[in-house]
């Protein structure tokens, strides 16, 4: 089933590069996570102290006008080291994840120059400390960027809100946060 897993992966990356590089968009983004909800069990974690950074990158191809669908690949890590153990699906605490996940973008245009993108994202997440395939927690999101057009690429910044969730341990934080995005 693993192998199938990455199998497929591959095959569904390499027809985005192969179907129109011309379409494809590439965004950059980097967000400071304000933690707000923590459930944790057995330790007890604040969620002052499980605020997070988190950064990646995001590869779509438009399927309508105005909407795109893409895959994702993102970095989390926690400021503080005893948070830790948020980022565990067994007993080994981790202080960043690795992120795989879907995309879906929804782009309302304001003028010639700027719109508004909707972002919803979701997939699984790898403890950095100990990633194995059958390892893994959630992640969850959806945002709200204001971006602006320049020549040949597009800055924007937002904020939206976000759900980890990694056994019996779970993060809802509001990232806030910008992005880059070039256009092939």
């Amino acid at each position: 089933m693993k192998k199938f897993f990455v199998a497929l992966l591959v095959i569904v990356a390499a027809g985005l590069f192969a179907f129109s590089m011309e379409d494809l968009k590439l965004s950059f983004f980097g967000n400071y996570n304000f933690t707000v909800s923590v459930s944790s069990t057995p330790t007890t974690v604040e969620a002052t102290a499980a605020s997070y950074f988190d950064l990646g990158l995001d590869l779509t191809y438009p399927v309508a006008e105005n909407m795109e669908l893409g895959l994702g690949l993102g970095f989390a890590y926690l400021i503080d080291s005893t948070a830790s153990p948020l980022f565990s699906v067994d007993a080994t605490p981790s202080q960043a994840a690795v992120d795989l996940f879907a995309v879906f973008k929804y782009s309302v245009e304001l003028d010639r120059e700027s719109r508004i993108v909707i972002r919803g994202f979701g997939g699984a997440s790898w403890p950095w400390e100990k990633i194995a395939l059958d390892r893994f927690g959630w992640m969850f999101g959806a945002g709200v960027n204001y971006s602006k057009y320049f020549e040949d690429f597009i800055v924007g910044f937002g904020a939206g809100v976000e759900m980890r969730i990694y056994g019996k341990n779970s993060v809802i934080s509001v990232p806030v946060g910008a992005n880059f995005e070039i256009n092939f």
